[in-house]
């Protein structure tokens, strides 16, 4: 986890009835001293959590990011965060490998993000080497490759931005693209105000005609109801995601904390963050949730970092 100055590494239906009966059991324990200590003010937990697999590529032991297959149903792409090698991982929602193709033309200095958007040869998966622990990176770049095969062995880079922000460096690992192409970046880390108190996350843009000009400086166009604290993981954020379009004509966007998950309104057409509409507490332990995908079926899938990783799947609200 890159998340994290000093790293700390940590089947099927039995694992789930496991999952569901130990928070039944949390939420009636803590019940009956009137309050629950997983839950912050105002959160519920995910509903209908259930561990679906674990990540069967001992290789993929950093996973840092999650998107869902275009080409693919089913599959999912990740990737391994600083000082790995250039792969991409395929896998299905148990966890089981389906492939691992090469980035030729990349160089993994911290891939914390991955998405997918429209490019010019139609559906393309952006890596972001954004990660920036000790927010001091001035040269963040962000890969453009057409989504390979799984068979695959090696894929090209298409494109390259060079990317900066135009008020400081920033630690980040939640991108996703908008459906008309233009990328958002969310901060991780506490960061304070002039006056010293503790500031909501910012949000980036990046438009898609950025990628014409081979480089970019991007501003904080928005903050969101999200305040990470020093020392307390639960509002880090590590990962975020678009839905698909929703029956009501809207889409959803989850960012991801190590603690939680929170869902906002999002524009229809560039994906623009709005609204808090719901936030759900992870029935996981607090430190390993890296990753996160939203499904063709409302549900939300997070993955988690090491080797092995846990795969989970749930709804919120």
């Amino acid at each position: 986890m890159a998340g994290r100055s000093t790293r700390a590494r940590r089947g099927g239906g039995v694992a789930a009835l496991m999952l569901a009966v130990a928070v039944v059991g949390l939420v009636a324990c803590d019940g009956a001293k009137g309050r629950n200590r997983w839950l912050r003010d105002g959160e519920t937990f995910m509903r209908d959590a259930v561990q679906t697999g674990r990540l069967a590529d001992t290789e993929l032991d950093e996973s840092s990011g999650m998107v869902a297959s275009v080409a693919e149903p089913g599959v999912f792409w990740s990737q391994n965060d600083s000082g790995n090698d250039e792969h991409l991982f395929a896998y299905d929602s148990t966890g089981r490998a389906r492939g691992r193709v090469l980035v030729r033309g990349g160089k993994n200095r911290d891939w914390e993000a991955l998405t997918t958007g429209p490019c010019a040869e139609g559906q393309c998966l952006v890596i972001g080497d954004v990660g920036d622990n000790l927010a001091r990176r001035n040269d963040l770049t962000l890969y453009q490759i057409a989504e390979p095969p799984q068979t695959a062995v090696s894929v090209p880079v298409l494109r390259t931005l060079s990317l900066r922000y135009a008020d400081a460096p920033h630690d980040v690992e939640a991108m996703y693209a908008g459906p008309d192409g233009t990328l958002w970046l969310v901060t991780k880390r506490p960061q304070r105000g002039s006056g010293g108190a503790l500031r909501p996350v910012r949000v980036y843009e990046v438009p898609r005609t950025a990628w014409d000009g081979g480089e970019y400086t991007a501003r904080v166009v928005d903050s969101l109801p999200v305040t990470p604290e020093k020392g307390k993981l639960h509002d880090w954020v590590t990962d975020a995601s678009l839905s698909p379009l929703q029956p009501d004509g809207r889409r959803r966007v989850v960012l991801l904390t190590y603690g939680a998950v929170y869902v906002f309104d999002a524009d229809p057409a560039t994906g623009r963050p709005g609204a808090l509409m719901a936030r759900c507490t992870l029935p996981i332990r607090e430190d390993t949730a890296e990753s996160v995908a939203w499904l063709g079926d409302g549900r939300i899938q997070v993955g988690t970092e090491g080797t092995g990783g846990a795969i989970y799947r749930g709804r919120c609200p």
